[in-house]
This record gives structure tokens, C-alpha cells and sequence, in this order.
């Protein structure tokens, strides 16, 4: 069902923005940084997420913005797609960003510990989800001005950039098989002048990562997530991460500048090209 939260105008937006931007996953981290900015610049914008009733923070962000809506969307089931695709029938979206992924924790992605459960579950989420998605709201997509179609790739999907050490094996192949879905669906829509475009956020920080020093332990709920040889690169300064806001900033500068014609389509989030 749908969910608008937002009752109260701001002054900020007084009337309907004249582009719409819908965005997945849009709860917390890169997408709710994305909502962010998006709704500081006015745009009718269309937050989805799974369970909007637990989504506080982006409940915070639409009280104070009239132009955005909150709806709900499980990308990896077909039931709550089909159900925003009706709730969306006819009205146009100018720009889709495919935001929602699952990184999943690092044990159960070593050889010989691999848990398929969730090797099936990165894939739905990471794969088939983005697709699925747009496949059902392409038809928004066409009525729009922009008509450009936003996935967050990944470095970690790029087979040319694998090196020790070796992890992540579901995350890494649900995003390099996202990869050429997305390098399929960019030549299907390239003559309906349909924009497709495959953005590597960059390392971002969504967790506090970044608060950690150099001797600080790693606290549990992060090794959870990430290896602690990554974790320890990080606080040495081996591996750069960024901000949310940092990160989107450039993704939203680049996508502001995107057409049919931008070359290529595996881009960092500064329009810098990656490899494949």
C-alpha cells in the first residue's frame, strides 16, 4: 500500500515540482541521502523502501518536505511491484535510481562457509530486484522529461578489479551479473533515447567506519559486516571512504549531466570511467 507521510508543507515547496525521482531503498544510507537532496532542490520526489513503517529517519525527512511521498516497495517480491506499479500508473518519473542492496555479512561469503540461502538472497536483492523494478515502472519512465535510469553498480562487481583478499562471494557476483543486466537493458533502451547509466558509489561510510582510529577495536556489529582486514585497511587510511553526502554529491552532479550520448556506461561517482 501506498504511504504518504508528509502532511505538513514546509514553505520550502508550495506547489507540485515540476520532475519526479524515485528512489530504492531510500530508508537509510545512500538513499536517504539521496531523498535529502532531491527534496532540498525541490523535486516531487517518491521514497520507496520495505517497510516504511520502521523507516524513522526518512519519517524525519519527509515531515519537513511536502514533495516527498513515502511507498512501499520490496524489490524482490513481485506482489509489492505490482502493486506500486498500479499506484503509479500514468504518472510520469523523470529520473529511477536503483539504490537498494544487500551486502550481507562477510563469514557466511568465504569458500568453504558459503551460506546459498543467502548467496540466493544477494542475488534477488542486488540482480533481479533493480530489474525487476524497472521493468515494471519503464512505462513511468518513458512519460517522463529526463527519462534516465540510475543503477548503483559496485567496484566489488568489477571482475577486472578482483584481488586478495579474495570475499564477498555472493555480493560480488549478484553485482557483476547486475553488471550486464544493466549493459543489456542500456542497449535495449539506447533507441527510445532512454538513459542508462551504471554508477559506482565509491567506498562509503553508512555505518561509522570513519569514527574508528587507528587503535580503536573494531567493534562487533561492524566485523559483522565487513572483514576485519578491510576494516583495519580503513583505519590506516589504506582505503579511502567517503560520506554519504560526499558521494551523492558527485553521483548527482554527474547525473544532472547525463544523456543519451555520455560514454561509457560503468562510471565511479565522479564520471570517472571503471573497468569491467
Amino acid at each position: 500500500m501506498g504511504i504518504s507521510r508528509n502532511t505538513k508543507d514546509s514553505g520550502q515547496v508550495n506547489k507540485k515540482a515540476s520532475k519526479t525521482v524515485l528512489v530504492t531503498g531510500s530508508n537509510r544510507g545512500i538513499g536517504l541521502e539521496f531523498i535529502k537532496q532531491y527534496g532540498q532542490k525541490g523535486w516531487d520526489v517518491i521514497a520507496t523502501c520495505r517497510n516504511p513503517d520502521g523507516a524513522e529517519a526518512l519519517e524525519a525527512v519527509a515531515k519537513d518536505h511536502s514533495n516527498i511521498r513515502i511507498m512501499a516497495a520490496d524489490i524482490t517480491n513481485n506482489a509489492s511491484i505490482d502493486q506500486l506499479s498500479n499506484q503509479l500508473d500514468g504518472e510520469p518519473i523523470d529520473i529511477l535510481i536503483n539504490n537498494a542492496a544487500y551486502l550481507g555479512p562477510p563469514e557466511p561469503q568465504k569458500f568453504s562457509q558459503i551460506d546459498y540461502e543467502m548467496f540466493t538472497r544477494s542475488f534477488e536483492v542486488n540482480a533481479i530486484g533493480p530489474i525487476r523494478i524497472t521493468e515494471k515502472l519503464i512505462e513511468n519512465i518513458r512519460l517522463g522529461d529526463d527519462k534516465k535510469v540510475i543503477f548503483l553498480g559496485s567496484a566489488a562487481g568489477s571482475i577486472a578489479q578482483i584481488a586478495p583478499p579474495v570475499t564477498l562471494y555472493s555480493y560480488r557476483a549478484s553485482k557483476a551479473a547486475l553488471h550486464l543486466a544493466v549493459h543489456n537493458l542500456y542497449h535495449e533502451m539506447l533507441p527510445e533515447n532512454v538513459i542508462v547509466s551504471l554508477i559506482n558509489p565509491g567506498l562509503v561510510d553508512t555505518r561509522g567506519f570513519l569514527e574508528l582510529k587507528p587503535d580503536d577495536p573494531i567493534p562487533k556489529e561492524l566485523s559483522k559486516m565487513v572483514p576485519e582486514t578491510l576494516i583495519r585497511m580503513i583505519q590506516e587510511g589504506k582505503i579511502p571512504m567517503i560520506t554519504t553526502f560526499e558521494s551523492v554529491m558527485k553521483m548527482l552532479s554527474y547525473i544532472d549531466k547525463l544523456t543519451i550520448d555520455t560514454e561509457p556506461l560503468f562510471v565511479d561517482s565522479d564520471g570517472t570511467p571503471m573497468p569491467w
